[in-house]
């Protein structure tokens, strides 16, 4: 099931039956619901990771289309810190998986997947790569890319591509917070990249069991029998 699937297979499943009594429908949205579903799929994930009970390489998504441009350089501090910084080129991927660190993103590079650019996440490192480059005697220019991991206004990441001009199109293979953020792509390699997976049973259940707690304890006590 896909996202919108398991959040209308859990309110169909809150408002039948005798969980009918227990609360308004009007109550809870389906966007609600799939905001949940996207959390929770979070936490599962994470927890899962942490005890070796998942493989990421069955959770990563490939995208071979991040188009790149040459839009927003103002909002990055490296173009006043880094060299070559005015020649660097913007794209944006969707949010990351958090809790994992680094093995959230599996690759960045050319869309035949036959280059792949080297990944920071922090200036400093980046600052320390170029100074150690200029001594030297065959420096090392290939592209690499700096990611900020601050979600902008559109919710994805800002991204930025040194030493590589020319680059129109790119790869980007991880693992993303949000499924719904693929939609805007057209070319993500598995057709049922919105789907969730083997722990969508999991998602489910668990919202579920929250949502039915909560009813239950917050419900006015039946009346009396007289």
């Amino acid at each position: 099931m896909n996202v919108n699937q398991i959040a209308s297979a859990i309110i169909n499943d809150l408002f039948s039956g005798n969980l009918v009594s227990l609360s308004n429908r009007a109550m809870i949205s389906q966007e609600q619901i799939e905001d949940e579903c996207i959390e929770t799929r979070c936490a599962i994930i994470k927890d899962w990771y942490l005890k070796n009970m998942l493989n990421l390489g069955d959770m990563m998504v490939a995208i071979n289309c991040v188009e790149v441009d040459c839009k927003d350089q103002n909002k990055c501090s490296c173009m006043s810190s880094l060299a070559n910084a005015k020649m660097a080129k913007h794209f944006e991927i969707p949010q990351l998986m958090p809790g994992l660190g680094v093995d959230a993103l599996a690759f960045v590079g050319s869309t035949d997947r036959s280059h792949a650019f080297k990944i920071y996440y922090n200036l400093e490192a980046i600052k320390y790569q170029q100074h150690y480059q200029k001594y030297r005697k065959r420096p090392n220019n290939k592209p690499f890319v700096y990611i900020e991991k601050t979600p902008n206004e559109n919710g994805m990441y800002d991204c930025w591509i040194f030493d590589a001009p020319f680059v129109q199109y790119i790869a980007v293979i991880g693992i993303f917070k949000d499924p719904r953020q693929l939609e805007k792509y057209n070319c993500c390699d598995d057709i049922d990249y919105l789907e969730m997976g083997a722990i969508s049973n999991e998602i489910k259940n668990r919202i579920l069991q929250k949502k039915i707690q909560l009813y239950r304890t917050s419900a006015p006590p039946a009346a009396p029998v007289i």
